[in-house]
């Protein structure tokens, strides 16, 4: 699915320390799809407090590419004001997330810990 030209993909590379792609918007960070326990998760980094969504668990990366971008379409022009919104405070010097742009944490993937069992 074709994206707007702000729009960018960025995937991980081997000397990365993350795995997967992120979705840049002029710079911003949109969306991530992360590796999560066995699986991969999309994670919205740019989110709008009026339309909340919550991460999604999808298959594969290219899955995951391809559910950021019908949901990257969806809401460009919402998604553009809030990476101007971004870059005015950035241009002022201020460092805290202007109201309407929440950043979610990347995803961490699962570790799981053994519990030896005494027989």
């Amino acid at each position: 699915m074709k994206l707007p030209d702000d729009f960018q993909w960025v995937e991980a590379t081997p000397d990365d320390d993350w795995s997967g792609a992120r979705l840049d918007l002029a710079g911003h960070p949109v969306l991530e799809v992360a590796a999560c326990r066995g699986g991969w998760l999309v994670v919205v980094l740019m989110d709008d407090p009026r339309q909340p969504q919550a991460n999604v668990a999808v298959r594969s990366i290219p899955a995951g590419m391809r559910w950021s971008a019908r949901w990257a379409l969806a809401r460009t022009d919402r998604l553009r004001v809030l990476a101007s919104r971004r870059n005015a405070l950035r241009a002022a010097g201020g460092e805290v997330a202007p109201p309407g742009l929440v950043r979610a944490p990347r995803a961490q993937p699962y570790a799981r810990e053994e519990e030896t069992l005494d027989a």
